[in-house]
């Protein structure tokens, strides 16, 4: 954008010439890690920051941060993670911590501007290395941006503050809907509430169904399938992330052929809890098992059941023994649990889908607010 066509009142401006980079090296000392934010607490799209610390103690040379500091990932700047320090403590060396400077920008605004396209896609183009890119200070600091008037910088302020108010409570509702469904899944798949419900005793030797045998993605039979990988299972909630079919993705190796009455369970790194119940036809992993209950176990309570903590206390035990943690076809087989009847495997299920479908609802609403926040921070380019 030229000086030319900038709306009225807007100025092209340097971005150093309203924003400081401060760059206060700290060595951490035992305790620091409770105080400590990296990037990877910094959540995409979202000024807020929700969790921090470190379960290991730090090393190497850390950046000083003060509450209200506005911290920036420089590297891999195309996650989109901006967020607002909220304590004093220390932050990644991989990223920037950068004070507003006033003058032509609300110091409230800046973090905002940070969140635009307009800001975002200049920040990936200067960035340099191929691994992980990272973007100097001194480049960032040349780049001139459109910025509106601080009468118009005003007016977005108030709707984007709104806005983030109603993303907050969003992201808390859609927390609780999470909590509940951990409660509820604790309770129902406990030794006390099976016992007390006549729960029998078993094994997945005797109630589960593994496929075995590899078809050929390759073939014209199957290329056209969907394909399934343990990186198209969201961690730890349950959810189908997008895939492509096995043409697509290149697959060449041996795939497992599954149908709309298999869970999916990732082998690998059972501590990811990857898990998801697709009901469609096609091929996965070979890092992946089909499964599908029998003998009185239903498909829809096996689903649950590889969700609760106590398989994935088992998992992760039995899966410690090699390099890749990873569970055999032996070990999830001798998996013992307490099997209710199908009346109480129904109303179980009935009850954990209905807080799927919540979530889900939520997560289409939280979406749609994030979209509209975008819109605000894009109006002009």
């Amino acid at each position: 954008m030229t000086v030319q066509n900038l709306p009225k009142g807007w100025k092209l401006i340097k971005f150093g010439d309203v924003a400081e980079h401060i760059s206060v090296r700290v060595n951490p000392t035992a305790g620091d890690e409770k105080n400590y934010i990296g990037l990877e607490h910094l959540d995409s799209g979202y000024l807020q920051v929700k969790r921090w610390g470190s379960e290991v103690v730090l090393k190497g040379q850390k950046l000083e941060m003060k509450k209200g500091d506005i911290l920036f990932a420089k590297r891999n700047a195309y996650l989109k993670r901006v967020a607002l320090a909220p304590f004093d403590g220390i932050f990644s060396a991989h990223g920037m911590v950068i004070r507003p400077l006033g003058g032509d920008v609300l110091p409230e605004y800046l973090p905002y501007f940070m969140q635009s396209d307009a800001f975002m896609d200049r920040a990936v183009s200067i960035s340099e290395g191929s691994l992980s890119p990272t973007i100097k200070w001194n480049t960032l600091a040349r780049q001139l941006f459109a910025l509106p008037s601080l009468e118009e910088q005003k007016k977005l302020l108030l709707t984007l503050e709104k806005l983030d108010q109603v993303l907050e409570l969003k992201k808390n509702l859609q927390s609780s809907v999470l909590d509940l469904k951990r409660i509820f899944i604790s309770k129902f798949f406990s030794k006390k509430f099976s016992e007390s419900h006549g729960a029998e005793k078993v094994t997945f030797s005797k109630t589960l169904d593994i496929v075995s045998g590899q078809v050929d993605p390759t073939s014209e039979e199957y290329k056209h399938f969907p394909h399934i990988a343990p990186d198209n299972m969201e961690k730890r909630l349950a959810i189908l992330l997008p895939y492509n079919t096995a043409e697509v993705d290149n697959v060449k190796s041996g795939k497992y052929l599954f149908d709309e009455e298999h869970v999916l369970y990732s082998k690998i790194r059972p501590n990811l809890r990857k898990v998801v119940f697709p009901r469609i036809k096609g091929v996965c992993s070979a890092d992946v098992y089909p499964l599908k209950g029998k003998c009185g176990l239903q498909t829809d309570y096996l689903f649950y059941l590889l969700q609760s903590e106590h398989f994935n206390k088992y998992a992760i035990g039995t899966s410690m023994r090699t390099g890749m943690p990873k569970i055999n076809r032996q070990d999830l087989c001798a998996y013992s649990f307490y099997l209710p009847n199908k009346e109480l495997q129904c109303l179980i299920v009935k009850r954990l889908k209905a807080l799927d479908g919540e979530y889900s609802e939520i997560t289409k609403a939280l979406t749609s607010a994030y979209n509209l926040k975008n819109a605000y921070l894009n109006m002009v380019r």
